[in-house]
């Protein structure tokens, strides 16, 4: 169906007024934009832009597949379902939708009474023991996005297999004819039903038990980039002895993110206030979780300015400070697109890394096997470069308040010293290697776009480059035909001759091409080899 047939079809079916209002007022490169095709869901989820359209977050679109989610659950006994949501455009709107359509098909669901973290969601699940959980996050988009986790009965993101049946259910759904229940009768027959603090704090229990040490004379200041880390990080950090002074601006909810329009802790622009208060009352951290509190992002004051630190970084220092204070010798794992640094650091203690591909729900899955061999005490951390970690077996997906508790102990542990993590990480470097980490985003927004981002990895696949500027490429590897253990991916990796290695992967929440650059910083040379990949890397996305 072409894009203006289904935008017919809509201007007929749709009742909702304000959707009917914007489809009226649109251009015909808007229609083009919002049908050229229908929003994905697949093992991420579903992320989109808030709006009408086949290819939009809407109450139609979340609609049709919450319904092929409920026929999924009706076909077990006694289905149950965890329900949470963030503070974006429409995520209260599209939990309450959820919970309309899921009661009516005889599913319990138990829903969070407030904006709560996507790692609480998974948590609820294995908490209440339901068969599935639905987040109504878009993480760290900006505020025109929203987005559908969904999770098994582990808390783990869902794979390939389950994602596929709930799709072919969908495809018999008429998103304009889903019927609902009426929450409140719902709510009084109790099947919905709102959490209370006993989950939040058989959470936190849960959180504490991975602590490895004490917190003392410790002062940060904490973002919520106005998501949901308000109702976690700072009760959770101040009760292990943190003393905690709240960015308040960006601690309260704000869908539109006044202060941090692209809410991603990667980006130094979110920290400017964050600094300005860190100033005045002299704290030795920052710290920033996203608008879903699953990744956290850390500042340190270093000289006159403030030094960033990458997901890598904070991912070695982890895997550092759980080494050397458990003592234990079980499995870091981290993504293929993430820092072999750590794989030094677990050598020298004896630990073993495991590879998994991007998205934390492969590592969830492994933390599943492990449990299931009962050997889920190997675990000790997991972590992506994108600001995501994990330690502890509690949930399945990466948590921003573990990791912000566990950042707290080791930057008590530097200040007890006379040291900071600057210090810290230097050390690593000193002892390990210099790594430089870079990660280059290239957007292809609309249908134009769609096709252009498909056409160039297709011809990255099918003619791999032999040279990336200067360097000459020793090894080429395509994930789509399956490497080792790992299934199939969309995933390009280039290892240059001087030691440098890219990799090529399209976003899967985001009209995206990334390229992750990695090289080593130990000599002058490598620096301008890198600088010459970057210049043609940039023309080959120009």
């Amino acid at each position: 169906m072409q894009y203006t047939e289904k935008y017919d079809l809509w201007m007929q079916k749709v009742r909702d007024k304000k959707l009917l209002a914007e489809l009226e007022d649109m251009t015909e490169e808007q229609k083009s934009t919002a049908f050229f095709k229908d929003i994905e869901f697949g093992t991420a989820g579903m992320r989109g832009i808030v709006g009408a359209g086949s290819n939009c977050m809407n109450i139609y679109t979340v609609g049709k597949v919450t319904e092929a989610i409920a026929r999924y659950l009706e076909k077990m006994n006694n289905p149950s379902l965890a329900v949470s949501y963030d503070s974006r455009n429409m995520s209260k709107e599209f939990s309450k939708l959820v919970c309309r359509i899921c009661a009516l098909h005889g599913v319990k669901v138990y829903c969070a009474d407030k904006i709560m973290p996507t790692p609480f969601l998974s948590y609820m699940v294995r908490y209440y023991h339901c068969n599935l959980g639905i987040m109504i996050t878009a993480s760290h988009n900006p505020k025109e996005y929203n987005g559908y986790k969904v999770y098994d009965e582990n808390g783990c993101q869902l794979l390939e297999e389950p994602s596929k049946e709930i799709m072919k259910l969908s495809e018999s759904v008429d998103m304009f004819n889903v019927k609902t229940t009426c929450l409140k009768n719902a709510v009084k027959n109790g099947t919905v039903v709102y959490t209370d603090d006993k989950v939040k704090n058989s959470y936190f229990k849960c959180v504490k038990a991975v602590s490895l040490g004490k917190i003392k004379n410790l002062k940060i200041v904490y973002s919520a980039l106005n998501g949901t880390g308000i109702n976690s990080a700072p009760e959770l950090l101040t009760s292990r002895g943190v003393e905690v002074v709240l960015n308040k601006t960006q601690c309260k909810e704000d869908k539109n993110f006044t202060t941090c329009p692209y809410p991603n802790p990667e980006r130094k622009d979110v920290f400017e206030t964050s600094e300005k208060i860190a100033d005045k009352v002299h704290a030795d951290l920052i710290i920033a979780t996203d608008p879903d509190a699953d990744r956290v992002g850390i500042e340190v004051k270093d000289g006159d300015s403030y030094r960033p630190f990458t997901g890598n970084e904070v991912g070695a220092l982890l895997t550092d400070y759980i080494l050397s204070k458990s003592g234990k010798k079980g499995y870091i794992v981290r993504s293929i697109v993430s820092t072999s640094l750590v794989d030094k650091i677990a050598k020298n203690y004896g630990a073993e890394v495991k590879t998994v591909l991007t998205g934390f729900k492969y590592i969830g899955d492994f933390i599943h096997k492990l449990e299931s061999q009962n050997l889920a005490d190997q675990f000790l951390l997991g972590f992506e470069e994108s600001y995501g970690y994990l330690a502890g077996t509690y949930v399945r997906d990466k948590d921003a308040t573990v990791a912000s508790m566990l950042i707290c102990e080791l930057a008590s542990e530097c200040k007890k010293q006379g040291k900071t993590l600057v210090d810290k990480i230097n050390e690593l470097y000193k002892t390990y290697g210099l790594y430089e980490h870079v990660v280059k985003s290239y957007r292809f927004e609309g249908k134009s776009g769609n096709d252009k981002m498909k056409s160039l990895l297709e011809g990255f696949r099918q003619k791999p480059f032999d040279m990336i500027g200067s360097q000459k490429v020793e090894k080429f590897t395509d994930y789509k035909k399956g490497i080792s253990d790992l299934p199939p991916a969309d995933v390009l990796e280039y290892d240059l001759a001087n030691g440098g290695k890219i990799i090529i992967r399209p976003s899967g929440t985001e009209p995206l091409i990334k390229v992750y650059i990695t090289y080593s910083k130990d000599k002058d040379s490598n620096k301008l080899n890198f600088d010459d990949s970057m210049n043609f890397l940039k023309k080959v996305f120009a």
